[in-house]
């Protein structure tokens, strides 16, 4: 008759199950990638006027203007008759969004106010960013 021994016995019982654990990371991780919210980048940095009060607001449409009075959205540029359904699209995306033009210091003002006066009319509370 062969004998156990009790060391082999404690190593066999002391094995975990892993999946239970692995089932709830991966529920933890879906849930956080659904419920983020992502940034979307205008492509470029301007050079933004100085403004005496400072308001930081949370991230939300960002629009560029570049001193060549170009308009950036998401990476991209558009004309100022290209970006309204765009724009929508972002508003669609995340309907509480406050929008953000960065209008560089050389872009003319007529540009920035045209985007500004599109982006209240969609509904969008938008503010001018400065340095």
């Amino acid at each position: 008759m062969a004998r156990r021994s009790r060391v082999a016995v404690e190593a066999e019982d002391t094995e975990l199950n892993m999946t239970p654990m692995l089932d709830v990371v991966f529920i933890l991780l879906i849930f956080f990638i659904v419920t983020s919210v992502f940034v979307k980048t205008p492509g470029f940095e301007p050079s933004k006027p100085e403004a005496i009060t400072d308001v930081d607001l949370p991230p939300g449409i960002i629009v560029a203007i570049s001193r060549e009075n170009e308009i950036w959205i998401d990476k991209m540029p558009y004309d100022i008759n290209e970006i309204r359904p765009v724009i929508l699209a972002l508003r669609d995306e995340n309907p509480k969004a406050g929008g953000i033009i960065q209008g560089d210091k050389e872009a003319q003002a007529g540009i920035v106010m045209q985007v500004q006066e599109l982006m209240t009319d969609l509904g969008i509370d938008t503010r001018v960013s400065t340095d």
